[in-house]
């Protein structure tokens, strides 16, 4: 059954279909849509109304051909933790996460949605198991389905974003190798780190696109478009318009790099079974000139640009966009594991 991933963003979403075809993940149909006077963190009945609609006419425009639809929740949104408990059968799993849950929420469990799932036994103490946790405010669930629903869509699922891009850019269990995920997006970045096919430590930066753009429109005098755009054209490239662009990037990204290590040496502190060796960079700003190179010659690990294609193949129909989709691959990291979620 095709199943379409739609990555929502504040003013922009992008979007895949994805289909199983003889035991093959095949990408039928794939989109992006931008625009500035989208809101969807406003609460406001109209801007919903809008944004839904916004939904409607991408995908009439891109042609998908299913309405089985998996959203993403921003970070913002979620709780997300792992918990060791002791090894219990199922039904007494289910009674005692309720317990669990109101230790690490910081809201009333009346008021939120709350999924685990089993993720291994503890490496140090093999009388207890690691779970993940993850709740959501309901009301914020009930706003994602109504967007989806007024959209014409049927929604299959929701979950976090690190979620999703844990799913397709992390290791398995079978080839384990630990990796932290920086999907940098518009308006923060996350630091993931997976291993063994699970999300282990998430954190949130308040850096992103956003933020950069404008850092480079107050630094340099520039308008919001005009700052867009020397991002996007010259990003860390020191080489570039007398290196002022670079200067003021700089800053946030080694911010940025303080936190990816301090978030590694926390992880491997309580984890010391594990050794991190790469770094995976996903979202739109992962395609900032300079960006790579400057976070290779800075982080004393394997840096790669996400491809969330390595196990999908592209539909006769999409072949000769092979090499754009390749290029593009960070951008559609988050909405390609959505869609491998129900496929």
């Amino acid at each position: 059954m095709p199943i379409i991933g739609l990555d929502l963003g504040r003013h922009n979403f992008r979007a895949v279909e994805l289909d199983s075809q003889k035991n093959k993940f095949v990408l039928l149909r794939y989109g992006t849509y931008e625009n500035p006077k989208l809101n969807l963190e406003s609460e406001s009945k109209d801007d919903m109304n809008i944004y839904s609609q916004a939904i409607r006419d991408f995908f009439d425009e891109t042609g998908f051909k299913t309405a089985n639809t998996v959203v993403s929740l921003p970070e913002q949104q979620v709780y997300m933790r792992i918990i060791k408990i002791p090894a219990l059968s199922d039904k007494d799993l289910k009674n005692s996460i309720q317990f669990e849950a109101e230790q690490y929420i910081p809201l009333p469990l009346k008021e939120v949605s709350i999924s685990y799932q089993k993720i291994d036994v503890d490496a140090f103490d093999k009388n207890k198991i690691n779970v993940q946790l993850v709740a959501a405010k309901k009301t914020t669930l009930e706003k994602y389905v109504q967007i989806l629903r007024q959209a014409k869509l049927i929604p299959k699922g929701i979950e976090p974003e690190t979620l999703a891009v844990g799913r397709i850019l992390g290791d398995t269990e079978d080839h384990p190798s630990a990796s932290i995920i920086l999907n940098i997006g518009f308006s923060q970045t996350l630091i993931c780190i997976t291993y063994r096919g699970f999300v282990r430590f998430t954190r949130s930066i308040s850096i992103g696109g956003d933020t950069i753009t404008r850092a480079i429109s107050q630094s340099l005098g520039f308008d919001y478009s005009q700052s867009e755009e020397y991002k996007k054209t010259y990003g860390l490239d020191s080489s570039q318009v007398e290196g002022k662009i670079f200067e003021v990037i700089k800053p946030l990204f080694d911010s940025v790099i303080q936190e990816v290590k301090r978030s590694k040496m926390f992880f491997t502190t309580h984890n010391p079974n594990i050794t991190i060796n790469r770094v995976i960079l996903s979202g739109g700003t992962a395609l900032m000139p300079g960006l790579f190179i400057y976070m290779a010659n800075n982080l004393d690990l394997e840096v790669e640009l996400a491809n969330p294609w390595k196990n999908i193949e592209f539909s006769d129909r999409l072949a000769s966009k092979k090499d754009s989709l390749l290029q593009e691959g960070p951008l559609f990291a988050t909405s390609a594991g959505l869609a491998l979620k129900e496929v």
